[in-house]
């Protein structure tokens, strides 16, 4: 029923780019940092966005920028304390889809910056893993955890749904 909600309650917007309408939904195409699911469960894969709300050919470029310039695994530190995010958190944001996690810290986050200044992104400003999405906040279950130190490998993904369950990698 909550899924169903969710797709009713969807906002779809619509982009006019040369005299063609398309309707986007979720996230468009982005760039994560992909831990292992054991590591901090959850019913989506588990990650980091770097990069997101963009077209396919764009994230699969600056896929191919980070990991020819920076490699393709890097660590992250995830801070325990657990945090809520709005369904306004990005820039061209128009899900209604809240969430909490963790913030983290990452050595190469700058360096991710530069690089996806280059092209059309929400970029994500600080590092953060979200845990639970829910069109409801109170319906969020945030806990507290230990820090802990995640290993991710650099991976395009397929955010256009609205439903994190089916979000897929590409890479």
């Amino acid at each position: 029923m909550l899924l169903l909600s969710a797709y009713i309650l969807s906002i779809f917007y619509i982009i006019c780019n040369k005299n063609v309408i398309i309707l986007k939904m979720g996230y468009g195409y982005g760039v994560w940092l992909v831990y292992n699911n054991t590591e901090l469960k959850t019913e989506h894969i588990g990650h980091i966005t770097i990069a997101c709300f963009m077209n396919k050919d764009n994230a699969f470029n600056l896929y191919r920028d980070i990991v020819h310039n920076l490699g393709d695994t890097v660590e992250v530190e995830i801070i325990g304390k657990p945090e809520y995010f709005p369904s306004s958190y990005y820039e061209h944001d128009t899900n209604k889809l809240c969430a909490w996690g963790y913030y983290g810290k990452c050595d190469k986050w700058e360096l991710y910056r530069n690089i996806c200044d280059k092209y059309e992104c929400d970029f994500s400003s600080t590092p953060h893993i979200s845990k639970e999405y829910n069109l409801y906040p109170n319906l969020l279950k945030p806990c507290e955890i230990d820090n802990k130190v995640l290993q991710c490998k650099v991976h395009c993904a397929d955010i256009r749904s609205d439903f994190p369950v089916d979000w897929k990698l590409l890479t």
